[in-house]
């Protein structure tokens, strides 16, 4: 989508509200009730049943201290397997890759609160792991991308091990440009060496202190505009490390994007951008997001 100009965005983006709209009306249609059921389909209660023999079928699950010996078995969101089995993610630099493990005993029974440990080779970070696996078996983790290279995650319990490989794409060999870099601002590096943890469904956060002494002060920022409101000018957005792509999905992760709240309205671009305001790092949040930017507006770098 590099290049696209003002005109072609605003047409795609008035689709994408378009899109939304709908999906949201057939949506609404969908729950309405209906006392029919068209000939030859499922009814409500054949659809929720069990299906036949999976009460026999289903694995009891293990605690992991009754548990002598353990399987691993990888997990991506997004990825492939190579012909030696190693489990391979690309990424682009400063978004984040979903991974997690399996954790069974030898003859499929989930095990629950395994500890597997975690190593990284490479400059990718390691950000926000479960503390241990599910009900399921899973243990869930996230890895934002560090420089371009080949990063190597191995997942590691008892005599079992789980092999990921992380392949960052830098922003310029991905064809976007760079967010420019700012003498006397915040780059995300920075921003993002901020230690984050889940408690009672709030994000607790933790800053270094060359970010916590900026708090109230007034700053440059540098990244990607992620729109948050439906109109052609956004009072209202946040600004990531790396391109969106996705408006479930925020680039970075919470560390890596900055809540905006512009004086005026700007105009979305594709293209980095850089804006000013009073800086805000949120020690504790309950919207995901960790920083925040007052009364922002348009600056050069």
């Amino acid at each position: 989508m590099r290049g696209m100009t003002s005109e072609m965005f605003r047409r795609s983006f008035g689709w994408v509200l378009f899109g939304a709209g709908l999906a949201i009306a057939l949506s609404a249609a969908a729950q309405k009730p209906s006392s029919l059921t068209p000939s030859g389909l499922l009814t409500e209660a054949e659809l929720l049943a069990e299906p036949p023999g999976s009460a026999t079928t289903s694995r009891t699950p293990v605690l992991a201290g009754e548990a002598e010996e353990v399987m691993l078995e990888g997990v991506v969101e997004f990825g492939y397997q190579d012909e030696q089995g190693r489990y391979f993610v690309d990424l682009l630099e400063r978004d984040r890759a979903y991974l997690g493990v399996l954790v069974t005993t030898p003859d499929g029974h989930p095990v629950v609160g395994a500890t597997p440990s975690i190593a990284i080779d490479g400059s990718s970070v390691l950000v926000v792991p479960e503390p241990n696996s599910d009900e399921n078996g899973i243990m869930n983790f996230v890895v934002v991308g560090g420089e371009m290279g080949l990063d190597t995650v191995t997942v590691s319990l008892g005599d079992s091990s789980v092999e990921f490989a992380v392949n960052v794409i830098s922003m310029r060999a991905a064809g976007f440009p760079a967010p420019p870099t700012i003498e006397g601002g915040l780059g995300w590096g920075q921003l993002m060496q901020a230690t984050l943890e889940y408690k009672d469904m709030n994000l607790i956060a933790s800053f270094p202190e060359s970010v916590q002494s900026r708090a109230g002060t007034t700053l440059k920022l540098s990244g990607f505009m992620l729109p948050l409101q439906p109109h052609l000018e956004q009072t209202h957005f946040l600004l990531t490390s790396s391109p969106p792509s996705c408006y479930f999905h925020i680039p970075g992760g919470a560390a890596g994007s900055v809540e905006v709240l512009a004086q005026e309205g700007i105009e979305p671009s594709w293209d980095p951008i850089v804006v000013e305001g009073r800086f805000e790092p949120l020690e504790i949040s309950e919207t995901g997001v960790v920083y925040r930017l007052h009364d922002a507006r348009l600056a050069k770098p």
